[in-house]
């Protein structure tokens, strides 16, 4: 029998209401993966490009490092050598005096020393990781070690006690270093991959439900991202002391070499020379990033005092 005009127009009504929530079902769908799929993309994009300036820092350290190393082995080498054979000295140090002190002498002396020593562990592969250690911090108690093994350790001890540069220097979690999410954690930025992956709420039973995820999901991918651009930011900062410390001791190896003597035998031009290496001793000492893995403040202010001595 025939529906009733008034219940068929009901009936209608009902199929009409299923359609509607159907489609709004399908559409809420499909945001919810646009959603979901635009913040995963986000979150992929934001790791890479911090992964790119990880390995770009890391070089920047070791690049300050070898040259530190270099310095030890050359500029300095040379200033204790000809000390040594100095007629003020009468080859011994406890006689010569100048703007540094004996004992500054003698701990450059063994530091000489061991950087020659570091230098053959980096050329045989038993250092490595080094020279970001020495890179970002002060010489001093780095290669005040008349062991070898001692000196070497200590500056790969820097890396293994500092998350920053154990994240820089490579080793995940797995291969036993603090890797990244130790590294963000030394540098304040605690960012852990956003809990729900996109097939997480594309099984959920409603999509009103899944769109809700969806939207949530794509805010802790935000807030990760403001994490990792800080990060980033913290990075930059370390570079930049980087590329200032490595101009300015460029700079002063050049004014070193301009007025290096081999002997004592120019008093004043002697003089000259144990100044030129005082100062580039000292910007030696100084380190550039912070014991929580922070880029050290006003460090081209520091390296513009040095050039101005």
């Amino acid at each position: 029998m025939p529906l009733p005009i008034v219940l068929w127009g009901a009936a209608a009504a009902l199929g009409a209401t299923g359609v509607f929530k159907g489609a709004k079902a399908v559409g809420n769908m499909k945001e919810a993966k646009e959603i979901g799929e635009s913040a995963e993309n986000k979150y992929d994009q934001a790791l890479n490009q911090l992964e790119k300036k990880k390995e770009k820092t890391n070089t920047k350290l070791e690049d300050l490092g070898r040259l530190k190393l270099s310095i030890f082995t050359h500029q300095i080498k040379h200033t204790i050598e000809v000390i040594k054979k100095s007629k003020n000295a009468g080859g011994k140090l406890e006689n010569f005096e100048s703007s540094i002190s004996i004992e500054e002498i003698k701990a450059m002396e063994t530091m000489v020393l061991n950087s020659l020593k570091l230098e053959a562990g980096l050329l045989s592969g038993t250092a490595g990781g080094a020279l970001a250690g020495f890179g970002a911090y002060s010489s001093v108690g780095l290669l005040a070690s008349a062991s070898t093994g001692t000196a070497i350790s200590s500056l790969s001890g820097v890396a293994a006690t500092n998350a920053t540069l154990a994240w820089l220097g490579g080793g995940s979690i797995a291969s036993g270093g603090f890797g990244m999410a130790g590294g963000m954690l030394a540098l304040g930025g605690i960012v852990a991959g956003p809990a729900l992956a996109i097939g997480g709420f594309m099984l959920a039973s409603k999509a009103e439900e899944a769109l809700t995820k969806a939207i949530k999901y794509s805010a802790e991918v935000d807030k990760a991202v403001s994490e990792i651009q800080m990060i980033e930011t913290v990075l930059e900062g370390i570079q930049k002391n980087s590329d200032e410390v490595i101009y300015t001791l460029n700079q002063l190896v050049q004014r070193f070499e301009s007025m290096k003597v081999d002997d004592d035998s120019d008093p004043q031009a002697f003089k000259q020379m144990i100044a030129n290496t005082k100062i580039l001793k000292d910007l030696l000492d100084c380190k550039i990033i912070d014991d929580e893995g922070s880029p050290i403040k006003n460090i081209k202010h520091t390296c513009q005092g040095f050039l101005a001595i």
